[in-house]
């Protein structure tokens, strides 16, 4: 099957296939190691949303996630995120914190049980995770011009899938993280 020849951006030197993107060094067996490979992607997503919505919005990537997260599933519970995302209950509860403290979140007793919360977005939560999301979809299909539409929607679908595997390797990847930004 040919595929069409894309034109790198201005000023944008391509490395050779067997070397880092930056730096120039010789990758070796590092390339068919796919944990490698996604570190070497999240350096460009990192990039790409630290721009778009990081510091213009003054938010984490946990805390714009937790936004996402709950605009998709309605009143979700703390312990739900904490389990969605690997984090901590205390992790979570220190995001919730801010995103309550900037109006963008709200929280409710669970009525079914009354030692629980429920968690809502406000209206300004609501639009903002939405707005944030479509410019972040925006600002990465821009970003990526090494791949096409296509091969963008097939990463998103293969990665979905690797993340996937969480379920079937037990919970060796479930360590609460407590690391600033993860998520």
């Amino acid at each position: 099957m040919k595929t069409k020849s894309r034109s790198k951006p201005a000023g944008v030197e391509a490395a050779s296939s067997s070397e880092t993107p930056e730096g120039r060094l010789q990758e070796l067996e590092l390339k068919e190691l796919l944990g490698y490979q996604v570190a070497q992607a999240t350096i460009v997503t990192l990039g790409i949303f630290e721009e778009v919505v990081g510091r213009p919005c003054n938010l984490r990537t946990v805390e714009y996630t937790v936004l996402a997260l709950i605009r998709a599933n309605g009143a979700v519970a703390p312990a739900q995120l904490a389990k969605a995302l690997s984090l901590s209950p205390s992790y979570i509860t220190m995001a919730l914190d801010k995103l309550e403290s900037l109006g963008l979140i709200k929280r409710e007793t669970n009525e079914t049980d009354r030692r629980g919360q429920r968690l809502h977005l406000t209206a300004k939560g609501a639009s903002l995770a939405l707005k944030t999301t479509k410019d972040l979809i925006r600002a990465e299909r821009e970003a990526f011009v090494t791949l096409s539409p296509i091969e963008q929607l097939m990463l998103g679908e293969l990665l979905h899938k690797l993340a996937q595997s969480r379920i079937q390797i037990g919970r060796l990847t479930t360590a609460p993280a407590t690391k600033a930004g993860k998520a």
